[in-house]
């Protein structure tokens, strides 16, 4: 990042193998699966184990976003979080 002027200029769109966008996935279609599991559709079933917590970590700020966006529905049970498609 820069910063100079009052202007600042972020730059992680230019990081090669990030995604830093939404895209479009038929990842939440039939049972209620967890965030990790829908990281495996989204970046492949190829990582690392600290490449997979950052793939868990951005696939939960989408399934989030869409929950927030009536796209999803976020259900809690003592097992965990799991997210389905919204209806």
């Amino acid at each position: 990042m820069l910063l100079r002027e009052g202007v600042l200029i972020a730059a992680d769109h230019l990081l090669g193998r990030i995604s830093p966008t939404v895209g479009l996935w038929p990842a939440l279609e039939g049972e209620p699966r967890t965030a990790y599991q829908v990281s495996f559709p989204l970046f492949g079933d190829d990582l690392k184990p600290s490449a997979r917590r950052f793939a868990v970590a951005e696939t939960l700020s989408h399934l989030e976003r869409l929950v927030l966006e009536g796209g999803a529905r976020r259900h809690e049970t003592a097992g965990g979080v799991t997210y389905t498609a919204a209806q």
